[in-house]
């Protein structure tokens, strides 16, 4: 018996096949790839040493200073109380919270405005534009202390008054009151 077959039913092992001893050597980067990725390694180094430099430079001078008493200033957002809205002619409380991310305790001595109040975004998109919510005195006098990484939350009763020819939008609105706080570092 003698069988035939078309030379299209089967094909001849190709060379990767009979010789897989051999590995194919990869091309390498050509110069413009390999210029790009030597500045882009080289900014990377100099954006790095900028960053420690700028850090060493701010977080030395906290930690050089040992003695008590050392001042500390921040400007953060606080608000009027959710629980009692303000009203036109009538005083509210002011909920303060103070982030202290510093290694050290700090003791807050006294609140100050520090910018624009604005109401909540429902209450602005109504035309709360003009809201006349300010702090009921110039300066606050408090003591406050705030431990190392912590957050602390404080509550400064009949803290702000809305005047009376406020906009109408603004009522019952909830407020961000930018403030300014002073102290003290406090290293115990």
């Amino acid at each position: 018996m003698h069988i035939e077959l078309d030379p299209a039913d089967h094909e001849e092992p190709t060379w990767e096949v009979r010789h897989p001893a051999t590995p194919r050597r990869k091309k390498g980067w050509d110069r413009r790839t390999r210029m790009i990725l030597g500045i882009a390694a080289l900014l990377a180094v100099v954006v790095n040493a900028g960053a420690a430099w700028s850090y060493w430079q701010i977080t030395g001078s906290e930690v050089a200073q040992s003695t008590d008493g050392a001042p500390v200033e921040l400007t953060l957002p606080a608000r009027s109380d959710w629980n009692k809205t303000l009203q036109p002619g009538a005083t509210g409380d002011l909920v303060v919270a103070v982030t202290n991310d510093n290694g050290f305790p700090i003791k807050i001595t006294s609140l100050a405005p520090g910018g624009r109040v604005v109401a909540d975004p429902q209450h602005e998109k109504a035309g709360c534009r003009i809201t006349g919510v300010r702090l009921s005195e110039p300066t606050f006098e408090v003591l406050w202390e705030v431990g190392r990484n912590s957050i602390g939350a404080y509550n400064v009763p009949g803290g702000l008054t809305m005047r009376r020819g406020a906009d109408a939008a603004c009522k019952g609105a909830t407020f961000t009151v930018p403030v300014r706080v002073t102290g003290v570092r406090t290293d115990g």
